[in-house]
């Protein structure tokens, strides 16, 4: 039993996979995948970003909130667009402030985590080179959010 525990194992971390993507070169493989983790959503999506002004995004976050997905959302800068300031059933928006953000960071139920150097901008994902890579691994998953529920225990909901 323990020897097919052990393979078990094996094969569970074996299978675990990251996915890297050099933006802009990969951009468009990268929104792809992204999109596809978001329409499989179940449960819960946690977005923390300096700043969001992806209009596909957006519209792929609001179709899976009308599913019945929650959504938090912790952003840092409010002045493009963070879902219009929210006028949806099944979202939380915060205000980050301690601190400047320059990583996105996006949780999708306890499925795949993907992370990426700056703000979720559509002109910069096209612009500026970086790195971002989305991984379904556990212990970088339990590891983002512990850093996500720190980051969320420092926000402030915007409407009180």
């Amino acid at each position: 039993m323990i020897k097919l525990l052990t393979l078990f194992l094996t094969f569970t971390v074996a299978n675990a996979q990251i996915f890297p993507y050099f933006l802009p070169d990969e951009k468009s493989h990268f929104e792809h995948d992204l999109l596809g983790h978001l329409k499989k959503a179940r449960s819960q999506i946690i977005l923390i970003t300096p700043s969001f002004n992806h209009l596909a995004l957006r519209r792929q976050l609001i179709q899976s909130v009308s599913k019945g997905v929650h959504l938090t959302l912790i952003a840092q800068n409010l002045s493009h667009d963070p879902l219009q300031l929210i006028a949806y059933n099944g979202v939380e928006l915060y205000l980050y402030r301690a601190r400047g953000l320059s990583d996105t960071l996006i949780l999708i139920d306890d499925s795949v985590v993907c992370h990426l150097s700056g703000g979720l901008e559509e002109e910069k994902l096209s612009e500026k080179s970086q790195n971002a890579l989305c991984s379904d691994e556990s212990d970088f998953m339990d590891a983002m959010h512990q850093n996500a529920d720190r980051i969320l225990t420092r926000s402030k909901p915007y409407l009180k």
